[in-house]
């Protein structure tokens, strides 16, 4: 239950809290905690939505406790420490991140400045609490095919949603930095490292240096050129300036392990604004998550580019 404290500090003290509080304790493997404006409170275990009501039991939708506006709306609040303003970053990119790695992504109606980006939500629809959790070995299996003979192999971490990736780059620091060797975090969404006031609240080792919240093309260049990073470790790219992100970490001369969105080898390689990664032979290795194994370790497919 102490993985959950930072998050129900969060909730408006009533209903909410304390359905949340008696059903966190009693259902095991919660993987995100769903709150929609005027519908069922509900949260997902990794295969399912499973529904509480008032007293926090597993119970049909109709029966469930019903998340009014107002809850919504404070909840957002909160997240924003009561200053919608200075979250403005965050708020631009849809979601949260609060101690811990816990990811709060939110959608509502956007409200946009004069130069047409989004500026802040109004009339919050949904909030998803997206629970982060360290696994100790998630990466293990791997690791002596990533570093052999004093030399980092650079890798790309392929899934769907929801399989592990964070997971998986956040346990492979840990061995990499554990092991002797330098490492840089470029985390722009804060969910790796998990930083409170300079300390990282996740494990990511003795040896590493974390930049949160820059844009992955500036958390980058600031490493290079501050840290001397043997490996640079960035999670899920998206977007072309990520990828020239990735290719300035590679032509700097560290290692870099990055996990995209994808639900096949072929599928990502097929994807025009990753031909660049593939063309420019970043990668040694490409990881397609598939799920986890019993003792935690990534159940995998491992696929050799050089």
């Amino acid at each position: 239950m102490e993985e959950f404290e930072g998050i129900l500090k969060f909730m408006p003290p009533g209903a909410l809290r304390q359905s949340l509080n008696a059903g966190l304790k009693s259902v095991s493997g919660i993987e995100e905690i769903r709150l929609r404006s005027e519908r069922p409170l509900s949260v997902f275990d990794g295969q399912k939505p499973l529904y509480f009501g008032r007293d926090g039991g597993v119970c049909a939708p109709s029966s469930a406790l019903t998340v009014s506006r107002q809850t919504l709306a404070a909840v957002f609040k909160a997240l924003c420490e009561n200053s919608v303003y200075a979250y403005t970053d965050e708020i631009r990119r849809g979601f949260v991140t609060i101690r811990g790695g816990h990811r709060a992504g939110f959608t509502g109606r956007a409200i946009r400045g004069r130069d047409g980006r989004i500026e802040s939500f109004r009339d919050i629809s949904s909030i998803n609490v997206r629970i982060s959790r360290e696994i100790r070995g998630a990466a293990a299996p791997f690791i002596n095919g990533i570093m052999q003979g004093g030399k980092i192999k650079s890798a790309l971490v392929i899934s769907p949603p929801g399989l592990g990736k964070t997971t998986w780059l956040r346990d492979a620091a840990r061995l990499i930095s554990d092991a002797g060797f330098k490492v840089g975090i470029s985390d722009d969404r804060g969910e790796i490292a998990a930083m409170f006031k300079g300390v990282p609240t996740n494990d990511v080792g003795v040896n590493t240096d974390v930049v949160e919240y820059a844009p992955k093309g500036e958390g980058i260049e600031i490493l290079l050129r501050t840290m001397s990073p043997r490996v640079i470790i960035t999670d899920e790219i998206v977007n072309e300036n990520e990828v020239y992100a990735v290719l300035c970490a590679k032509g700097g001369g560290a290692a870099v392990l990055a996990s995209a969105h994808g639900s096949s080898f072929d599928d990502l390689s097929r994807r025009p604004r990753m031909q660049p990664l593939f063309e420019n032979r970043v990668f040694d290795l490409l990881i397609l998550l598939k799920g986890r194994n019993a003792d935690g370790s990534a159940n995998a497919e491992i696929r050799r580019l050089t």
